[in-house]
């Protein structure tokens, strides 16, 4: 019977090497789909920014007109975003006649889905 000698050459055997390489493989494909998430909530907040944006500055608009009941619609676009932003005055209350409530919505399409938000404020 022969008897088999040990070898003193240190080194990885080819189990070792793949079972490190699909652990490596799996820790790339995680940082990226967390990269991508992290630009897409980027971009969001971006978006939602810039309609927020464009809200203040629709009532901050009415401060300085005689403000009449109704609703005035336009279309704004920023950075290739379309905005639509849609201002509505009516009348606060019957106990303070000369009050006039404000109301700004921005709406927009990200990515396929409708967004919108809201502003008010009372003259």
């Amino acid at each position: 019977m022969k008897k088999f000698r040990r070898s003193n050459q240190g080194g990885f055997t080819l189990i070792e090497l793949l079972v490190a390489s699909v652990i490596l493989a799996m820790l790339i494909v995680s940082l990226g789909y967390f990269i991508t998430q992290m630009i897409d909530n980027t971009n969001k907040i971006d978006d939602k920014t810039r309609a927020l944006e464009v809200c203040r500055q629709g009532i901050e608009q009415c401060r300085t007109l005689d403000l009449v009941n109704g609703v005035t619609s336009e279309n704004i676009t920023l950075a290739e975003l379309d905005f639509v932003r849609q201002v509505t005055v009516s009348d606060y209350s019957v106990e303070y006649s000369e009050a006039k409530l404000v109301v700004c919505e921005v709406t927009w399409d990200a990515s396929g889905v409708s967004e919108s938000i809201t502003l008010s404020t009372v003259f």
